[in-house]
């Protein structure tokens, strides 16, 4: 009798936990999305009908696959369509604020700038830094980006003194010399008196910027930057791939084929940092210690024994990672930018060149870093 008692407790137990599961499934996949949609159609903003599970990803990866089909036009600077189709999209059928779907997970787009910057601006704490998925993580590491509360201020305390004009001014030497360096480069790939050769511009800018982070800010060697600069670059290929696909809690932890080349990689990255971490450490001098560029400023930190100016050594990793993505990434695209409409528009080049002559000519690198002022 105390056993099938038993039984029939245990049973109501498991089905109480099964009936939790499943409530809690059909609320994340179903009734929050339909009852959130709900709610802000009558404040008046629609958007792309949920579809379980996926959301709008299916739309996205279609309305992607097709504008990467589409020839850009190169006289048009127009490149919403190309880059955001679905926003360019959904803006037309719903307007410049809607609501769309990445798997469970509803976005708001707002278009208008007012508005936006009231968001932003809000001092009531509706804006926060949104979850992000374990890919994010691991290009991006979890340093000032993405870190808030008393460790953001930690973090931007320690770090601020890298950036301090004096020290931004003494930066511009190792870029010329860096920048220097690829240009002669593509001197070398000159054969038999060549005047034109070509050239991946985009590539190029990626090399240079990766080599001059690692200069100015890790200190470390062109070849040590390179090698990163690969990893990452193997890395982001995966972590855009990764986007459009729906993610399901605890499958970052699953040995899939994508997820182990993830391992790789993100193995591959941490150990090319604790290198340029360790050949520092070994270098430390007496006269100027670590040194005073952002991984001399970090690991200086390191050893402090107050707590809002000290840095664990998994921190300093967490924001190399951070600071060299972030940078190079950002600064190799707006450099192919920049080339292009330059290319596009003769007369800038003259400007350009002109301004370039009259400040680097005579004086070289050293004479722009005078000529830099502290502004209000």
């Amino acid at each position: 009798m105390e056993l099938i008692s038993t039984i029939n407790l245990l049973t109501i137990v498991l089905l109480l936990f099964v009936v939790s599961k499943i409530w809690k499934a059909c609320w994340i996949l179903l009734l929050r999305p339909l009852m959130l949609s709900k709610r802000f159609k009558k404040q008046g903003i629609s958007g792309p009908k949920y579809k379980i599970l996926y959301g709008n990803l299916s739309e996205i990866k279609k309305m992607k696959k097709e504008a990467d089909l589409c020839v850009l036009d190169p006289n048009s600077n127009d490149i919403f369509p190309r880059v955001f189709p679905q926003y360019h999209q959904w803006m037309s059928q719903y307007g410049d604020t809607f609501l769309f779907w990445t798997g469970t997970k509803p976005t708001i787009y707002i278009s208008n700038h007012e508005l936006a910057k009231q968001v932003l601006s809000s001092k009531f704490g509706f804006t926060i830094i949104p979850v992000k998925r374990p890919e994010v993580f691991i290009l991006f590491g979890k340093g000032l980006s993405f870190i808030q509360g008393d460790d953001w201020i930690r973090h931007r305390r320690i770090l601020n003194p890298a950036f301090s004009m004096d020290r931004l001014k003494a930066m511009t030497q190792p870029m010329g010399d860096c920048t220097l360096r690829i240009f002669e480069e593509w001197r070398k790939q000159r054969r038999n008196g060549e005047v034109l050769i070509k050239i991946e511009i985009s590539k190029e800018f990626h090399k240079l910027t990766a080599d001059i982070i690692a200069t100015t800010a890790f200190g470390s060697s062109y070849a040590e930057g390179i090698e990163l600069c690969r990893s990452q670059t193997e890395l982001e290929k995966y972590y855009i791939s990764s986007l459009t696909n729906v993610f399901i809690p605890g499958t970052q932890y699953l040995p899939t084929p994508t997820n182990l080349k993830l391992w790789e990689l993100h193995k591959k990255v941490k150990n090319s940092i604790k290198r340029i971490i360790d050949s520092r450490l070994k270098s430390k001098c007496k006269t100027y210690g670590y040194g005073d560029d952002l991984l001399g400023v970090m690991l200086t930190a390191a050893k402090s024994n107050e707590y809002e100016r000290k840095m664990r050594m998994d921190e300093i990793i967490e924001e190399c990672k951070n600071f060299y993505y972030a940078g190079q990434g950002t600064t190799s695209i707006l450099l192919t930018w920049t080339t292009m409409l330059l290319s596009l528009h003769q007369g800038w080049q003259e400007k350009l060149r002109e301004e370039v002559f009259n400040e680097c000519d005579e004086h070289g690198v050293d004479g722009v870093a005078s000529s830099v002022r502290t502004r209000d």
